[in-house]
């Protein structure tokens, strides 16, 4: 509908940035930090790892001053659970000491930190020894690790963001410790379980910081997709509801209510892959719903209805190209699409803005929207005219929200600086910096600013007025 739009963001508004512990520090075996998942996923020889990335375990002060240069309000970032807890069970100091000064840093240029306590590193000791997010024990676990974090950085932390991309971890098997290729039913059972787990875990740790930390703000980054239905045929219109309670909902209704979705609780049963529970679970998450929500967002979906019969078992991946009885992905002609494929629709992060608030009535942080390309170094500058549109057009949408009256703290680009993707290594970069470094040749790792770095900082100096 045509609303009137207000000329800037509030004044309170956190213009930020983000980036992940594993794809962006490096020093993967200094200073005490144990192996995670991530260090045994296979890639592509053609594709970097995450040993050096963009090297800002070393370079960090750096960085900080370039994003105070920046003016960026907020900075989130995650901290990796084998840097503090190499093992899984045991303090590393030299970890708790990196993230001290890096904190230090943050807030002494300004910046408000908002932390994700997991961000895809699970302590591969803690698979070798009970099976990671499959076992009950993963609970506890977490819920040291969390602790140990409050204790520490409690006093400079407000924002938390307990979970990144729940879905993306349960989707992509090689990051709950097992093989991409482990299939069938039981292994479809034991994902779901894991899912349970760390629903439980969530509510576990918010009850914590509510304990510890004064004022604070706490709760699970969620990647929305919007489904859009590729005809006007009603099935097409149900398909498109179905894969969106199938795709976040399913989790944001256990965070927020501490009950299944009753739709995904069908989908289970019917498959036979239902997790054990316990109402006293249930009750703890109903006790302890999130104060605010990460979104995640990068694009929609269009789906229409599937021909197939039956109750087949996912497979692994986020985007299934078909889920027989429920959806089909289409193609859609109205949807630009990025050089790596992914759709760029906007109007699809409203969407999903009005959609989550109308369902769980919290206030919205986006922690992470971002458009990965080619960027070409020329002359020693990045002209990302792309980027700049791409990002314009999605905080237009986000104006629009607060136009409307629902609340949406701030907004943390992907990313802060380029760093490794996880799938496509330093070829797709999101960044306003520039790391001067390939797949394969380190060269001198510089930080080059990108055009969109100077537009993104004259977007926070005027508060949005000149997008």
């Amino acid at each position: 509908m045509d609303i009137k739009i207000n000329k800037q963001f509030p004044e309170d508004f956190l213009f930020g940035a983000s980036t992940s512990s594993f794809q962006v520090e490096g020093a993967w075996r200094e200073s005490g930090r144990g192996e995670t998942v991530q260090d045994h996923i296979k890639r592509s020889k053609d594709i970097t790892d995450f040993s050096i990335a963009s090297d800002h375990y070393h370079r960090y002060e750096e960085d900080i001053a370039l994003w105070k240069e920046l003016g960026l309000k907020a900075y989130r970032f995650s901290i990796s659970w084998a840097r503090i807890m190499p093992d899984g069970k045991n303090i590393n100091q030299a970890g708790i000491d990196f993230y001290n000064k890096l904190l230090d840093s943050i807030t002494e240029a300004g910046i408000e930190p908002v932390v994700t306590i997991y961000h895809f590193e699970y302590p591969q000791e803690l698979v070798n020894e009970f099976g990671g997010w499959f076992s009950k024990k993963s609970i506890d676990a977490y819920v040291q690790f969390t602790s140990i974090l409050f204790d520490h950085f409690g006093d400079r932390v407000k924002y938390w963001l307990t979970i990144n991309e729940q879905d993306h971890v349960i989707k992509f098997r090689e990051r709950l410790g097992i093989r991409k290729d482990s299939l069938g039913l039981e292994v479809e059972k034991q994902l779901h379980q894991a899912n349970y787990h760390m629903c439980v875990a969530t509510a576990k740790v918010i009850k914590l910081a509510k304990e510890k930390i004064k004022d604070v703000k706490i709760g699970p980054a969620i990647n929305p997709m919007p489904a859009f239905p590729k005809t006007s045929h009603p099935e097409d219109v149900l398909a498109a509801k179905m894969y969106e309670e199938l795709s976040h909902y399913y989790i944001l209704d256990l965070h927020c209510k501490g009950k299944f979705s009753p739709v995904y609780w069908t989908y289970m049963e019917n498959r036979g892959i239902t997790p054990v529970t316990l109402e006293e679970d249930l009750q703890l998450m109903a006790d302890n719903p999130p104060n605010y929500l990460g979104i995640n967002y990068y694009m929609n979906q269009t789906v229409e209805r599937s021909s197939k019969k039956g109750f087949e078992i996912r497979g692994e991946g986020v985007f299934v190209a078909e889920e027989a009885g429920i959806y089909k992905l289409a193609d859609n002609p109205e949807i630009k699409k990025s050089q790596w494929g992914w759709n760029i629709c906007s109007e699809g992060l409203l969407i999903s803005l009005i959609d989550l608030y109308n369902r769980y009535e919290l206030p919205m942080l986006i922690t992470e929207n971002g458009l990965g390309a080619y960027d070409e170094l020329v002359d020693g500058q990045i002209h990302d005219d792309y980027r700049i549109e791409y990002l314009r057009e999605h905080l237009a949408e986000i104006k629009k929200c607060l136009s409307m009256g629902i609340p949406i703290i701030g907004y943390c680009a992907w990313s802060a600086i380029d760093l490794v993707s996880g799938r496509e290594g330093m070829d797709k970069r999101y960044g306003f910096v520039y790391v001067n470094r390939t797949n394969s040749d380190l060269k001198d790792l510089k930080r080059i600013k990108k055009d969109s770095f100077y537009w993104y900082k004259n977007v926070i100096e005027t508060k949005g007025e000149n997008l």
